[in-house]
């Protein structure tokens, strides 16, 4: 029998393809609102820490521009050593579970920062938010569990364009709370940014653990039996295998595999530039020639359309099932912003740029963890590749938070961002290659007798290297 004939789509009658629709349209309704919520506040938390220098907190605590750049950077030591564990350990801990308590862990310790007096009291909990931040990681994983390949951009874009608009409510927050709340019950703005924020995720950590459906063989709770049979079919469909457990073979595997490098490399460009314009993106601003009010203020046009063109490109790759190109014309833009923060003494250019980097680094986020999806099979081997991948992107995250040293023009970190984008501009397309010459490989090689053994394997024991399964460009 064929290894992938468990996989297979069935061919549906018209009745059971709008029961399909009915039920895909329902848990857009349910899973992804929830996990663009958790994404939303995941951001907010972790991008606070600029809109708080800018409210004053640099000031209050005496903090050098190094040192703020150890707060930001801090955040990735926790993220690092907890995310392969949030990917593995998914099906173990189940996501409502999983998801729910790291959300109110990370809430905690954000309002905890609002009792801080120094900048290592400020560093040291964004170790703690990091590292539960990273149980979140295995979110996209969750998403594949009910989601087919071909859908998975177009949700995966809707639930991280959120990140973009936490962006912007986050400057909106910012300047809400600085204009009417400084002071208030003795407490500075940036005290009440981190109270407020903090506050907000342990509720909804609540919400989350008693809301968000299980895994599609364990859910039990808001799903009628034919739905129950929908969801088993289509993660079936999704090349998962129900009920599976971490797999180290797989783990090892992951690390073994080229592409899991290929991505690393893509993402840790991607978040160089997402880490520099994010975390810093109201500095930036404010250091371009505008007012800290204005600052607060303009940044949320910059989220708001990264949000939307992520939402956009999401659809189309998912609708001419392609990835690589749109990941090249993403850190185009990318690269093109970068130059025009670099070279221009307009700060109404300068704001431009910073328009181009969200448009392209935030739409790459989501098309490379799309692109993996498609072309890395088996439970374990996925979350690993997805862990190493994102990994490597905070470990490039960290060094650039440690660049913007060199205050006010922070041409280091400027010049770093222009780079990594255009690297990534020349490793997209060798990967497309690359991926082209392994499906050329299977084709040719499909009737050998190897072929015809592996065949009769599952997915789940020798992963993407099945002869009948061809990688995603």
């Amino acid at each position: 029998m064929d290894g992938l004939s468990a996989h297979q789509q069935l061919a549906l009658t018209p009745e059971e393809h709008r029961a399909e629709r009915r039920f895909r349209l329902k848990i857009d309704l349910i899973i992804l609102p929830l996990i663009a919520i958790v994404y939303f506040l995941a951001s907010l938390d972790r991008s606070d820490v600029g809109n708080a220098a800018v409210a004053g907190m640099d000031r209050d605590l005496k903090m050098t521009s190094g040192q703020l750049s150890y707060c930001v950077a801090f955040f990735y030591i926790g993220f690092l050593l907890f995310e392969l564990p949030g990917a593995v350990l998914l099906r173990v801990l189940t996501p409502p579970i999983q998801l729910g308590v790291a959300l109110m862990a990370w809430g905690v310790a954000t309002t905890l920062m609002t009792a801080a007096q120094n900048w290592q009291t400020i560093a040291g909990l964004r170790v703690v938010v990091g590292a539960f931040e990273g149980f979140v990681q295995g979110a996209p994983l969750y998403l594949t569990f009910w989601y087919k390949p071909q859908e998975l951009a177009t949700r995966g874009a809707i639930f991280l364009s959120m990140a973009s608009i936490a962006g912007s409510m986050n400057g909106l927050i910012a300047f809400a709370i600085q204009t009417t709340m400084d002071g208030r019950y003795g407490r500075a703005a940036w005290r009440w940014i981190f109270l407020i924020e903090g506050v907000t995720s342990v509720g909804f950590g609540v919400v989350l653990a008693l809301l968000l459906p299980s895994t599609p063989e364990r859910v039990k709770r808001g799903f009628t039996a034919e739905e129950k049979e929908i969801a088993l079919r289509r993660t079936r469909e999704a090349y998962n295998v129900p009920h599976t457990r971490p797999n180290l073979r797989q783990l090892i595997a992951a690390l073994r595999d080229p592409k899991t490098w290929f991505y690393s490399i893509l993402n840790g460009c991607t978040s160089m530039n997402q880490a520099a314009w994010s975390q810093f993106l109201p500095i930036i601003i404010k250091t371009s020639g505008y007012t800290d009010t204005q600052t607060q203020l303009m940044t949320i046009p910059v989220f708001v359309a990264a949000g939307v063109v992520t939402i956009v490109l999401g659809y189309l790759s998912d609708r001419f099932r392609v990835r690589g190109a749109f990941v090249i014309g993403s850190f185009t833009s990318t690269a093109a912003g970068w130059l025009m923060l670099l070279l221009s003494k307009n700060k109404h250019l300068s704001y431009a740029g910073t328009f181009l980097i969200g448009m392209g680094s935030t739409p790459s986020v989501i098309l490379e963890m799309a692109w993996l999806n498609n072309n890395v099979l088996g439970y374990t081997k996925k979350a690993g590749a997805i862990s190493f991948m994102n990994m490597t992107g905070h470990l490039c995250a960290i060094a650039v938070s440690f660049s913007f040293r060199d205050g006010p023009t922070y041409y280091t970190a400027k010049g770093l961002g222009l780079g990594s984008a255009s690297m990534a501009i020349l490793v997209a397309p060798a990967f497309m290659v690359y991926l082209k010459r392994q499906n050329a490989m299977k084709w040719a090689n499909r009737d050998t007798p190897e072929a015809n053994v592996m065949r009769k394997k599952s997915v789940e024991e020798i992963h993407d290297a099945h002869p009948d399964f061809f990688y995603t460009l």
